[in-house]
């Protein structure tokens, strides 16, 4: 089984760099030209399965690609990208200032610390690695051969960080650009990263 991951395209709360995970966004002109760009660099490939988080910039990513429309999309609401809770949409620096002790309390214990009302880097972890795992034990009982998995930044590392068995410290080792593809073999639990950050 090969897994083409994408990170979505950009958006407005991308551009302006403020936190955002939950919102439903959709995508700017930005990220629809991105969108398009890999829709021509994945254009060899035929994909038998196409999946999304519940969130609509990953489906309007992956209908660009692959040219299905998203009800036919596999849509996982367990693979949404982390809930920033009262920080959706703000910036660092603002946080440092008007909400300044739990902002140092979530940068001094990442991994613990939620952000108000949102989900801890751990809780979130969880959630994608139990809703990864769900998933690959449902496609592995299939014959699919290429899948369009199209997430977010949080959501890919968590990924990745399952196939490989990695400690969480290596959440900060990948990155995911708007404008690029990694792929991915896994025969049998056992994943090989053939390809990372291929840019469109």
């Amino acid at each position: 089984m090969r897994l083409y991951l994408v990170r979505h395209g950009e958006t407005e709360v991308n551009q302006r760099r403020v936190y955002s995970g939950s919102t439903d966004h959709e995508l700017n002109s930005r990220g629809i030209a991105q969108a398009e760009l890999l829709a021509r660099a994945l254009s060899g490939v035929q994909f038998d399965r196409v999946v999304t988080s519940g969130l609509k910039r990953t489906q309007q990513t992956a209908e660009y690609i692959s040219g299905i429309n998203r009800q036919q999309h596999q849509q996982l609401e367990g693979l949404n990208e982390i809930h920033f809770g009262l920080w959706e949409g703000r910036h660092y620096q603002e946080l440092e200032q008007n909400d300044s002790q739990n902002y140092a309390n979530w940068c001094s214990d990442w991994k613990n610390y939620p952000p108000p009302e949102g989900e801890s880097f751990n809780q979130f972890n969880l959630r994608i690695h139990q809703s990864f795992t769900d998933w690959l034990s449902e496609a592995e009982t299939t014959d699919l051969e290429n899948i369009l998995f199209v997430g977010h930044q949080g959501t890919l590392r968590c990924i990745l960080l399952s196939l490989l068995k990695m400690p969480s410290e290596g959440f900060w080792y990948f990155t995911f650009r708007h404008d690029a593809y990694s792929v991915i073999d896994i025969h049998q639990r056992h994943a090989v990263i053939q390809q990372l950050n291929v840019q469109a």
